[in-house]
């Protein structure tokens, strides 16, 4: 077991930088087209026709690649008036019982995320032209590194408590 939870860490730890690094560069794509279609609109007075769109494509997936980072990470808004009323113990249990919650919440939406995939597949967006699965699979991948990054903290629960560990 603790060679399994070693490998799915390893593999979190892993997507999670490539994360890291693809939700910096979509943030820097979706800014500049945003910037552009202002200023072609108001410097030249015409609108971009494929600005929006792009920018709307980025922001989609920065934001769900971003969440499954706040499994990674644990930095999503958490109420901590019943946990900090437990015992260690207690605690443990319960956020070992969030984070099976999580990790069947990625589950889901993987699944939706590849039904909603199937279901528009061979569409095209209407001013770039590109595949729109590209747009629709972003629910798919997010909750797959949701699933990965909550299995991870979940297997690390049943480990040395966090101020134990090296």
């Amino acid at each position: 077991m603790i060679a399994a939870a070693r490998l799915v860490e390893a593999a979190s730890r892993l997507a999670g930088r490539a994360t890291v690094v693809v939700v910096t560069v979509m943030t820097v794509v979706m800014t500049v087209a945003l910037v552009l279609q202002v200023v072609f609109r108001y410097a030249f007075g015409q609108a971009l026709s494929w600005s929006e769109e792009l920018a709307l494509l980025m922001f989609t997936w920065t934001v769900l690649l971003a969440g499954s980072l706040g499994v990674r990470e644990g930095f999503h808004v958490a109420l901590t008036l019943l946990p900090d009323r437990l015992g260690p113990a207690g605690r443990r249990w319960l956020e070992r019982l969030i984070l099976l919650l999580v990790t069947g919440f990625g589950t889901y939406l993987a699944r939706s995320g590849w039904e909603f995939y199937d279901g528009t597949t061979g569409q095209l967006s209407a001013a770039v032209g590109y595949p729109i699965e590209f747009l629709h699979s972003a629910a798919m991948v997010s909750g797959g590194l949701v699933t990965l990054h909550g299995l991870a903290r979940l297997l690390a629960t049943f480990g040395p408590p966090a101020e134990a560990r090296p």
